[in-house]
């Protein structure tokens, strides 16, 4: 019997795990998030930044049609839930749509959806970045749809969003529910939090995620939550009720052998 599972396990297991393997992915469990960055390594933002500028250029003047985390692509690897939410808002707006973009690095969702978004009457796409972002944002790619903010309340003086996108950002951060907090008080009608992984316990598991070289080109590890759903669906209850929620990618992957997929959802501010 363990012979016949583990004949029927690993076909599907090594083909999602793709670039991963036992030296690479989610590993560990720790008690805080601090614990857990004290032994990652090899992160060198300058390095990912220049490689993330170079791609994304790439993308910008046409000579390649998608990069994510500075990897090109040789199509579009397109979201299309998130797109159908997009569109969706903007058909309850007049045809317009302003999106905050927390997290968004350099433009890479702007980019994967604009052809299907450059026929609505506005769009603004403001994106909230770290500092060095920021810089190399406002200097080579705000146009006539992008702008780079420092934080949300220096956004908002300037835009009435209708969406706050966060797609495979809150985990990595290291506070999260204060930054829920945040949005709370902004009072932008839907929140989308997109690209999230869950556990079902009553805690969130704090784990380094080992990045593989083809990303960033150099080894890398950083500290990521898987987060307890109840928690975070009972805190956001409190403010919005849930619309939809939708599988973000079909390719399964894996923490020790367990199999998850990333997942999204759209809430609504509760008028």
């Amino acid at each position: 019997m363990a012979n016949y599972l583990l004949k029927e396990l690993a076909p599907p297991i090594i083909s999602s795990l793709r670039w991963y393997s036992f030296r690479y992915g989610w590993k560990g469990s720790f008690k805080s998030f601090e614990e857990a960055e004290a032994k990652c390594e090899g992160y060198d933002q300058d390095h990912i930044l220049n490689r993330i500028i170079e791609t994304t250029l790439k993308v910008k003047n046409g000579e390649i049609p998608y990069e994510r985390d500075g990897i090109p692509y040789d199509q579009v690897q397109m979201n299309f839930p998130l797109l159908k939410t997009l569109l969706y808002l903007a058909s309850l707006n007049n045809n317009e749509l302003t999106v905050i973009d927390f997290g968004g690095s350099l433009g890479t969702t702007y980019y994967q959806n604009i052809n299907y978004l450059k026929h609505l009457k506005k769009l603004r796409w403001c994106i909230i970045e770290q500092p060095k972002f920021v810089a190399a944002g406002k200097k080579q790619f705000e146009n006539e749809h992008v702008r780079f903010y420092h934080s949300i309340e220096e956004c908002m003086k300037e835009n009435d969003p209708q969406l706050l996108l966060i797609c495979n950002v809150l985990q990595y951060l290291s506070k999260p529910y204060q930054l829920l907090e945040e949005i709370k008080q902004t009072k932008i009608p839907y929140l989308l939090l997109d690209f999230m992984h869950y556990n079902d316990k009553n805690e969130d598991r704090v784990t380094i995620q080992h990045v593989p070289p083809v990303f960033y080109g150099i080894p890398a590890s950083y500290p990521c939550r898987f987060f307890s759903r109840i928690k975070i669906e009972n805190i956001l209850r409190e403010n919005y009720d849930k619309q939809y929620d939708f599988i973000s990618a079909q390719e399964k992957y894996y923490i020790q052998l367990k199999p998850f997929r990333y997942e999204g959802a759209l809430w609504e501010m509760r008028k």
